[in-house]
Parts: C-alpha cells; sequence; structure tokens
C-alpha cells in the first residue's frame, strides 16, 4: 500500500535505467512512490520543468552513480536541487565507489559520507526508508 504523500525521486543517468527501474521497485515496494523520468514524464512534455516539479513534490532523493551517470551533469542538477530545498539525498554506487569521484577531481560535493552507500548495501537503505513511513505523521 502506498503511503500517500512520500514520494522519492530516483536520479541517474540514462545508460543506467534498468538498475535505476530496480531501485525504484524496491523503493515502491516499501510503500513510498517514486518519480522515474523515463517511465513518469510522457514524451514531448517539458522535461526540465517536470524535473523541476517532482523534486519538489519528493520528500528526497536518492542518486544512482556509476561510471557513466557520475558524468552527467543532469544527476548533479537533480541533487543540487533536491539539496536546495533541505531534502536528503542518497548517494548509491554501482562498479564505482565515492573515492572514483575524488580520483577523478569531481568530488563528492554535497554528498556526505554518511548518505553514501553500494549498491550492495541498499537493502540498508530501503529498510530505513520503511522505518520513516511507519513513524506516525506530524
Amino acid at each position: 500500500m502506498l503511503r500517500n504523500g512520500y514520494r522519492v525521486f530516483v536520479s541517474h543517468g540514462s545508460s543506467d535505467s534498468w538498475v535505476a527501474a530496480q531501485i525504484a521497485r524496491s523503493i515502491h515496494d516499501t510503500g513510498a512512490s517514486t518519480f522515474l523520468d523515463e517511465s513518469d514524464i510522457p514524451k514531448g512534455a517539458n522535461f526540465k520543468e517536470r524535473i523541476h516539479e517532482e523534486i519538489k513534490k519528493s520528500r528526497e532523493l536518492v542518486a544512482l552513480f556509476t561510471p557513466w551517470s557520475s558524468k552527467r551533469s543532469w544527476v548533479w542538477v537533480e541533487i543540487g536541487a533536491a539539496w536546495s530545498q533541505e531534502k536528503p539525498v542518497v548517494a548509491v554506487f554501482y562498479g564505482m565507489g565515492a573515492t572514483d569521484l575524488d580520483q577523478s577531481g569531481q568530488g563528492k560535493a554535497i554528498l556526505d559520507d554518511i548518505n553514501v552507500l553500494e549498491i550492495n548495501k541498499f537493502d540498508i537503505y530501503v529498510e530505513e526508508l520503511r522505518k520513516r513511513l511507519a513513524e506516525p505523521r506530524t
């Protein structure tokens, strides 16, 4: 059962759409709804406007980092937009680690170590999200 109003924005590069869909499915299974651009933005819609709107609607953002997506400007734009709205940002690494960002010269920017995990530990995030959803709303 979806908990009304709790939405998680899943940020990713287009090369990683299958992995992003698996992440979205795991999040959806907690009772939260998700936003995933390729399935939730119809062809011909104003992409930039929808991204902006959906980040506003979301309670938090999960960013998938892979060797491909880490170089995509939209992933960083979406992280920055969520951060500017004081929404939690969780980075999930697949095929690379946070140290790879530092070594590439990109750096982690606003990503704190506490909100960074490898995909093999994504179930930790899912369990924590499930607990947040179980808490009474204030």
